[in-house]
């Protein structure tokens, strides 16, 4: 039976290090990570609507023709 005792401390441990250190920040909205870009700020909007375009135009360039040659161009017939 005493063998049991260390690893169930262990894992009540680790369930309160991690209430402690993850759930207990992010239930009061100051965890640093997954914070969403405020709304307001125009000119993050502006970037972000460039960098979109941007992107956007550079897979409508980077796409294959719509129609494939039939074999490869023979050239000086």
């Amino acid at each position: 039976m005493t063998g049991v005792w260390l690893p169930l401390a262990a894992t009540v441990l680790a369930a309160a290090l991690t209430w402690w250190c993850c759930v207990r920040p992010m239930a009061k909205n100051r965890s640093c990570h997954g914070q969403q870009a405020d709304v307001g700020d125009t000119h993050l909007q502006e970037e972000l609507r460039h960098a979109r375009e941007e992107v956007r135009r550079l897979r409508h360039q980077a796409t294959p023709p719509a129609a494939p040659s039939k074999g490869p161009e023979i050239l000086g017939r």
